[in-house]
């Protein structure tokens, strides 16, 4: 009788893997705009302890402030349950990774693969220095969203490796809200989810990543969705050196739908990867992916969408949009739509547009009297209002939306 894999034994497979495939770099064709290994410039220690309190102001300010959650706290990438606000209801379970797992965790931790190589999941399993697993009973609807927040104090050449398991069982509802707040700076956090989502479920993931100016930050995805479950995100890169944000999900039962919007609102020399993989296994799946760049400075922002429908997969309905707003003409947007189709009786379409504010727009708000900085201010916003209308109607929404709109003036006053 062969025993079924342990987690000890899917976390070693782990630390083989990536032994094998490494830190990936620019000859790594998914990684061909953002080489991981040259951010990287040293080799990385794990992170000190957290010492002294804990305060949410400044730079460690609490993005989704007022709204109503119950809140997850990471300090330098170890899981603080004393600074936490654990759920109390029975339907929604808790589990410290670093600690004796429940059975439902220890099933689940490692368990998600993703549908292409994901070697930093691998190394944020074989090395995590903490995470939590996150059940969800099967018909619960959580009045309160659970909001992941990570805060740190960053020293050069540090690396937080965090792994979060969410397993969400039939008809369950959830909103995961996810924030990253950090001082000082050159630490790597490298962080993947596995979720797992059974039938008729619903998950909103909002993520605001403010991290540490001179930080790397990596995290990785990897779903897995069952008939009829909706998967929504909504993700805002700002501050940081590096990041990549990549989400690979696979469809793998009928009529699964996945609605990601992105937005990168990047200056200086900062440098942003979105990139989202969706594996179309089977029939009547939808997927429906919109990146809106604004780029100042001599940042650089990545937007790469892989769509894969497999044979058999008919009925599909899958889009994909890119849209790069460039404030300066030192910055740079790429953009990588991809279409893999197997089946007939498709639906698939992408497109994409990089470019300056509109010189004629420009000009008709100049010529009724409204200064420059308003004016650019004006389009600037209005070119992120279409992604913007896809959030869903929640606080936690109005709070990602005030973010990204002060973030945006910040830029456009700094272009």
């Amino acid at each position: 009788m062969i025993l079924p894999a342990t987690s000890t034994d899917r976390r070693r497979d782990a630390e083989t893997r990536f032994a094998a495939e490494g830190v990936p770099h620019r000859r790594i064709e998914a990684w061909h705009y953002s080489d991981l290994r040259n951010a990287l410039k040293a080799d990385l220690v794990a992170p000190a302890a957290w010492q002294g309190a804990v305060t949410r102001e400044g730079a460690l300010a609490d993005v989704f402030a007022g709204v109503e959650a119950d809140t997850l706290v990471f300090t330098n990438g170890a899981y603080r349950p004393d600074l936490s606000r654990v759920p109390t209801v029975p339907a929604i379970q808790i589990a410290d990774l670093k600690g004796p797992l429940p059975d439902w965790a220890e099933a689940a931790l490692g368990a998600t693969r993703g549908t292409d190589e994901s070697p930093m999941a691998d190394l944020a399993l074989a090395k995590m220095t903490g995470g939590v697993a996150i059940r969800v009973s099967h018909n619960f609807t959580a009045e309160r969203p659970i909001h992941l927040a990570f805060l740190n104090r960053s020293h050069a050449a540090e690396a937080r490796h965090i792994r979060i398991v969410l397993v969400m069982g039939t008809n369950a509802h959830l909103t995961l809200l996810e924030s990253h707040a950090g001082e000082g700076g050159g630490a790597l956090t490298n962080l993947a989810l596995e979720l797992t989502a059974e039938a008729n479920a619903h998950l909103t993931h909002l993520k605001i990543a403010n991290d540490a100016a001179s930080d790397v930050h990596v995290a990785t995805l990897l779903g897995t969705l069952h008939a009829n479950t909706t998967y929504e995100s909504a993700t805002v890169a700002a501050n940081g050196a590096f990041a990549r944000h990549e989400s690979q999900v696979k469809l793998a039962a009928r009529m699964g739908q996945v609605r990601m919007t992105g937005f990168q609102l990047l200056g200086e020399r900062q440098h942003a990867d979105m990139t989202a993989v969706i594996d179309h296994a089977v029939r009547e799946g939808r997927s429906d992916l919109v990146f809106k760049n604004v780029l100042a400075g001599r940042s650089r922002g990545v937007a790469q969408g892989r769509i894969v429908v497999r044979q058999g997969a008919i009925g599909t309905d899958s889009k994909q949009q890119t849209r790069a707003l460039l404030l300066s003409k030192t910055a740079e947007a790429d953009a990588k739509p991809e279409l893999e189709i197997h089946a007939d009786d498709v639906v698939c379409g992408h497109g994409a547009a990089i470019g300056d504010l509109d010189a004629d727009a420009l000009f008709y708000l100049r010529a009724r009297g409204i200064p420059l900085d308003e004016a650019r201010a004006l389009l600037t916003e209005a070119f992120l209002e279409e992604a913007l209308t896809r959030l869903p109607e929640s606080p936690a929404a109005e709070a990602m939306r005030t973010f990204v709109l002060a973030r945006l003036r910040a830029l456009d006053g700094a272009s």
